[in-house]
């Protein structure tokens, strides 16, 4: 459906406008016009929640066509507890991850953090602290925000990130020129086991299912759960292994989409 309009918010905008003269200048159609209000309210509630609508900012979440690739990706890290071992496991499989780092857990483990860039993998952005407000923010905090968190993740590694996941993959009307003022690239995703998928052992064991050409596979590399750290590493072992069993290789989310990773 988004695929009409290349800025769906503005068509969304400019309908609710239509049902608002509608609605003051032809009183007898106002029962119909309330119902097509109510139309109105999922879609705003989907782009706000679906990255892959790209209603409010495009972003990448899949690459059509691909045969051979895909992206594997980590948030809310990083974690000296599991990032390590999600590197050393990586590395037997000689794949390449993306790590969408929260800035002030980078400051607090700077090490981690140099260990990803060293080991070849990507390092994007995930925000500067992933309060759940971030949502809320209008164009100058959000500006801001992701400007302080790649400054901080700049001073740790050296780089700075242009690739960028909003908190809980959530979107607003401000990431697009947000993001835009930054030259930075919103990167979404295809498959994943939910945001909450470190804290259920039950949706760990799905991990193996992800495992698709062009897809990008939402992980974290943090514990909410310690008692989980042994399934989620024995789970993504056996991703890995079905991702090489179906002759496929992970790469960064730069490479998948030939964007420039870093500013």
């Amino acid at each position: 459906m988004w695929k009409l309009c290349k800025r769906p918010d503005l068509c969304w905008s400019i309908s609710l406008g239509a049902w608002f003269i509608a609605w003051l200048t032809v009183p007898s159609l106002r029962p119909f016009t309330a119902a097509v209000l109510l139309l109105h309210l999922p879609v705003l509630v989907a782009g706000v929640a679906n990255l892959h609508l790209g209603f409010f900012c495009p972003a990448l979440c899949t690459r059509g066509g691909e045969k051979r690739r895909l992206a594997l990706t980590f948030d809310d890290g990083p974690e000296p507890n599991l990032t390590p071992a999600i590197l050393d496991l990586l590395g037997e499989f000689n794949f390449r991850a993306t790590f969408f780092c929260i800035a002030r857990r980078v400051e607090k483990h700077p090490a981690v953090a140099r260990l990803i860039v060293t080991r070849g993998h990507t390092i994007a952005c995930h925000d500067l602290d992933h309060q759940w407000t971030a949502n809320l923010r209008r164009h100058r905090r959000m500006v801001a925000d992701i400007n302080e968190a790649c400054s901080i993740i700049r001073s740790v590694t050296g780089i700075s990130p242009r690739c960028y996941r909003p908190p809980v993959g959530l979107s607003n009307p401000h990431l697009r020129t947000a993001l835009a003022h930054l030259d930075m690239v919103c990167i979404g995703w295809s498959r994943s086991l939910g945001d909450a998928g470190n804290r259920f052992a039950g949706r760990l064991r799905r991990m193996p299912r992800l495992a698709e050409p062009g897809a990008v596979i939402m992980l974290h590399d943090c514990l909410p759960a310690v008692s989980h750290r042994d399934v989620f590493l024995q789970q993504l072992r056996m991703l890995c292994e079905r991702i090489r069993e179906k002759e496929l290789t992970s790469v960064g989310v730069d490479e998948l989409f030939g964007v420039t990773p870093y500013r």
